[in-house]
């Protein structure tokens, strides 16, 4: 190991310690051009990415994220306090769209989901502290509902299990003894169903629709493994902090053409929470969650 990389990882230790800032590119974005580009970089999807005005220049919305003190279209922070600076940007993207950043070091960046999508509706994020978002948002329960008289809701929310998911200032730790969960068939949307057992034996069903990331090979039939410490630990981590068996039974957008899914979790001796959402999105928790069943489709040596 050089004298060189030893200095710095001194001098990393020391900024870390002492509380200062551990300055990356995204210190030095000032301007909407440069987080688009910075965007564009990471995922070539963001092109049309478009920070102008994404609340618009005037109008109803405009109004609701002035009144919150939302006037930019990019803020920094520094969500999972790990010292670097991590970017929330608003733009125009086939409506409003809210993308974090995560920065991990050494120039280490990701694109992290902030917002569950259109089931939202209309989300206005605040940041009121440096690890903590406030998402306010509007929602449309059905289609008659005008978007101008359904209620401002919020929830605080932080970075947890590589995702934003509502903040729990107490979790509780229930035995876990059995995660199932399936999605339904829908179009082209993946069909598979995942159960892990409290020994970290899993089984996977690939029905339809499922293609590894990596190398877009179409993935189909029955499989077995032993999951990953890792991603036990982190599986059984969310599902504690989200507080599964107080959640609701079923959730569902207020469209009618959607994939569902379903998670049933026993624990404790057999009890059992089985929770049915139409539209993947219930809460940011279990979005949350079900991105990380989707990932253990390809993550897990599967035989």
């Amino acid at each position: 190991m050089s004298k060189t990389f030893l200095l710095i990882l001194l001098i990393i230790s020391f900024q870390r310690i002492s509380g200062q800032k551990i300055l990356t590119k995204i210190d030095s974005l000032q301007s909407n051009k440069a987080v688009e580009s910075l965007l564009f970089s990471l995922d070539k999807r963001y092109k049309g990415f478009d920070l102008g005005h994404p609340y618009g220049k005037e109008g109803f919305f405009k109004e609701i994220a002035d009144s919150l003190g939302i006037t930019k279209s990019f803020y920094k922070a520094d969500f999972d306090n790990n010292g670097y600076t991590d970017l929330l940007a608003i733009g125009e993207y086939w409506g409003i769209n809210i993308v974090i950043v995560m920065n991990y070091g050494h120039d280490t960046l990701k694109l992290s989901t902030f917002s569950r999508g259109t089931a939202q509706g209309c989300a206005f994020p605040k940041i009121i502290n440096d690890t903590m978002i406030r998402d306010y948002h509007k929602t449309k329960p059905n289609w008659q509902t005008n978007a101008t008289t359904a209620p401002l809701q919020f929830s605080d929310l932080i970075f947890k299990c590589g995702g934003f998911i509502e903040y729990n200032a107490q979790p509780k730790n229930y035995a876990i003894e059995k995660i199932e969960y399936q999605t339904s068939s829908h179009r082209t949307d993946p069909q598979f169903s995942i159960s892990i057992d409290k020994d970290k034996k899993a089984k996977f069903i690939a029905e339809a629709y499922n293609r590894n990331k990596s190398n877009s090979k179409k993935i189909k039939g029955r499989f077995k493994t032993i999951l990953k410490e890792v991603q036990f630990t982190e599986l059984v981590s969310l599902l504690n902090y989200i507080d599964f068996p107080s959640l609701k039974d079923n959730y569902a957008v207020y469209w009618t053409d959607d994939h569902a899914c379903t998670l049933k979790v026993t624990y404790n001796n057999g009890q059992v929470k089985k929770i049915q959402d139409f539209g993947l999105s219930g809460t940011h928790g279990l979005f949350r969650l079900y991105q990380m069943f989707f990932d253990l489709r390809y993550n897990q040596k599967w035989k």
